[in-house]
């Protein structure tokens, strides 16, 4: 009986074995794969397939070949057969999470790489695929058990020694993510990232420069007033002066009992100070400059050295910030980082927190101008902002036990008087039905409906298609027939001489409905403002998640979208999400200009058919000095890819986006650096402003350096200031 089931057994293996011929296809196949002909190796491993059926592994291949080739569908099906077919196989759910991300099925791909990850536990690929995609407890385990085999501290060490290797590094960077994911940490952990990390000190200054600290006594428990006067005193030294307010008597006399025997020379008691009295004791005590913290806000052991060093570089600064709380134990544990970034000119910067600091002759303006002003962050901030850009400093220097109440949204102001008209394209392909919806949105939201005039691209209609232009028409739309190969740039381009008069031109997809009421009168506000070329909006995905809040020209080296995947009403760091502020770039899903701006760059570059054609049109703005907004003022459901039309399924598309992404490249290596919108301390090996890394006194002169450059203007530095300690990891 068991040499019958082992003959059995063998007449099976031999009757599945494949044949000489499907060896032989399967082998032309490797090697088209290998030159990179991945629709041919597709063909070539079917082929194989059906002369051996069970071959799971060149189903596999075919699968990973489709992928390649952008028929992610057909890619899809191959991956869940063969999955059944080799249960044990961690790699085939990864392949398939990855095809399902590209597809935009994001939650079925987290679903596949967490079955890679319960076929193999230890699977770093399938890690690295649901940290980026957002899954913070499985960055916590990692981060912890990094941390406990040393490894973040032994990177960080590597980081001058790396420091000439910059560039190599970051492209191997880019390919191998997890290489510098160690370092990074999750905003869960922060305190363990301040406790393994603490702020670097700054270098001595040039020049003998005093600092004044002002502080208030009156706020918080008496635990917390303790705590906070114990980390002042500990920075009261010949270079920084204490300067405390409050009416609380018996707080002020703890004060003075322990400050002594330093009181009068570095600390002082004071009540009730107006701005002229406080300019006034910066003069006498020869203070150079003032840090005020506002609440509960504990200053960082590194503040007075930063801040003074950025008041010798500019009139006022801030810094990032966190909240905290006291444990039992009377210890600061530190939670919610906020990282901030650069001034934002057009309003787009959060607020400064609970610490901002500004030169002696600042404040004396200031007070000459507004002598009621009361001595606290938000008004001196404000009111300096009117006269001098502040300088940003990217380093965790003041923490408030009292929490860091959120940033409101900027509200949109209300406005007036005659529209300038607007002129709208909508190129469209396979889909004119949902271009005559999303015209009737427009137009039922509007303010001024009769200032809006539309152009509709026929690229292709059929069937109801027509019938929806044909009702598009007699209703005032004018419809442009352009039968030629869909090109997204050449299309726009040519409408927009349909367009008359129109002073602004807004490009959209079809693929839209506008949500916001009175839209126009913001689009018109914002390309308004003095300096602004272009200006984008807030898109959702059918789901009311977000699907675009302003462009990053480069994360991980590519453009990527901001908030992708957040909920509506995610504000995103500091607020950036909702606030208008100045982007990189937009999307042309929803992207519009001045007429002149648009003239003077000739529209819209033909060479990019498909993709990068918005991000190329603003950075090519913004070198001829027109910024580009993201307002959140505008918001609109895009479902997206469908303007393309059955591009987006056509094996030759891969292609296409690969010659567009390498033309891309070359036009704009300076660009593919690390958005100037963002804060310097984001780590490129997760997705967007997922962890934060560590950075040296180098990294932080050369980023205040960039600040103060003129634009365009590249900021020499020393090896050991280029390299990011993350990126030597």
């Amino acid at each position: 009986m068991l040499i019958s089931a082992l003959q059995e057994a063998r007449r099976r293996i031999v009757s599945i074995a494949p044949s000489a011929t499907a060896k032989n296809l399967a082998h032309r196949a490797d090697a088209e794969r290998d030159a990179g002909n991945t629709a041919a190796a597709a063909a070539l491993y079917q082929e194989a397939l059906a002369l051996a059926p069970h071959a799971a592994h060149w189903r596999v291949q075919r699968a990973n070949m489709l992928k390649d080739s952008g028929e992610l569908a057909a890619a899809e099906l191959d991956y869940r057969q063969a999955q059944l077919e080799r249960p044990e196989d961690a790699d085939i759910p990864l392949q398939l999470g990855r095809a399902l991300k590209m597809a935009g099925r994001i939650e079925e791909a987290r679903e596949s790489f967490r079955e890679a990850l319960r076929r193999d536990p230890v699977n770093r690929a399938a890690h690295d695929e649901l940290a980026w995609q957002g899954e913070p407890q499985d960055h916590i385990h990692r981060t912890l058990a990094a941390l406990e085999r040393g490894e973040p501290s032994a990177l960080f060490s590597l980081a001058d020694a790396l420091a000439g290797l910059r560039d190599n590094f970051s492209r191997i960077e880019r390919l191998l993510p997890s290489v510098s994911a160690g370092s990074a940490f999750p905003s869960e952990l922060h305190d363990l990232f301040r406790r393994h990390y603490p702020s670097p000190a700054a270098p001595p200054p040039r020049k003998h420069f005093r600092l004044a600290i002002l502080f208030d006594a009156d706020v918080g428990t008496d635990h917390s007033f303790h705590t906070r006067l114990d980390a002042l005193i500990a920075l009261a030294s010949r270079h920084v002066m204490l300067i405390a307010t409050g009416t609380d008597a018996r707080r002020s006399d703890d004060i003075m009992r322990r400050a002594a025997p330093e009181a009068g020379r570095h600390l002082l008691c004071r009540a009730g100070l107006t701005l002229p009295a406080l300019a006034s004791l910066l003069v006498e005590h020869d203070c150079h400059g003032l840090l005020i913290l506002d609440g509960e806000a504990v200053p960082d052991a590194a503040a007075p050295g930063w801040f003074a060093l950025a008041l010798e570089r500019a009139e006022t600064a801030y810094a990032d910030g966190e909240s905290g709380r006291l444990s039992a134990h009377g210890q600061i544990e530190r939670h919610e980082p906020i990282l901030r970034s650069r001034h934002d000119s057009y309003g787009g910067t959060a607020e400064p927190g609970s610490a901002f600091a500004l030169r002696r002759e600042t404040l004396e303006k200031i007070a000459t101008a507004q002598a009621g002003l009361l001595p606290t962050v938000a008004a001196l901030g404000a009111a300096a902002a009117n006269r001098t850009a502040p300088l940003h400093i990217p380093l965790f220097l003041a923490c408030d036990l009292g929490g860091v109440p959120a940033s409101p949204p900027t509200p949109a102001p209300i406005r007036s008087g005659t529209p300038v008209n607007i002129g709208c394209v909508i190129p469209t392909r396979d889909h004119a039905e949902d271009a005559e919806r999303f015209v009737r949105s427009l137009r039922a939201t509007a303010r001024h409906p009769e200032a809006l005039s539309i152009v509709v691209v026929d690229n292709g209609a059929l069937g109801e298609g027509l019938a929806a232009l044909a009702r598009l028409a007699g209703d005032g739309v004018k419809i442009l027939r352009d039968h030629e190969a869909f090109n997204w740039s050449r299309l726009n381009n040519r409408a927009v001489a349909e367009l008359g008069e129109a002073q602004i031109l807004l490009f959209a997809n079809d693929d839209m409905e506008m949500l916001t009421q009175h839209w126009d009168d913001e689009l018109r506000a914002v390309l308004a403002l003095d300096g602004v070329g272009a200006a984008g909006a807030k898109l959702l995905y059918p789901d009311r998640t977000m699907q675009h809040a302003g462009i990053l020209c480069s994360w991980a080296g590519r453009p990527e979208h901001e908030g992708r995947g957040e909920p509506e009403s995610a504000a995103g760091p500091a607020g950036r999400w909702q606030r208008r502020r100045k982007a990189q770039a937009v999307t042309g899903a929803f992207l519009a200009t001045g007429r002149a701006e648009y003239e003077a760059l000739g529209g819209f570059d033909p060479d990019f058919p498909l993709a990068f054609n918005d991000i190329d049109f603003c950075l090519r703005l913004r070198e001829l000095g027109h910024d580009t907004l993201y307002t959140p003022h505008i918001t609109l459901i895009h479902h997206e890819s469908k303007t393309r039309g059955r591009y987006a399924a056509d094996i030759s598309q891969a292609a296409r986006a690969a010659a567009e992404d390498r033309r891309f490249n070359a036009r704009w290596p300076a660009q593919l650096k690390l958005d100037p919108t963002v804060n310097p301390n984001w780590s490129e090996a997760f997705a967007p402003f997922r962890a934060y890394r560590p950075t040296t006194d180098a990294a932080v002169l050369h980023y205040l350096d960039e600040q103060l450059a003129p634009a365009g203007k590249a900021v020499a530095s020393s090896p050991s200031a280029q390299l990011h300690p993350a990126e030597a990891e």
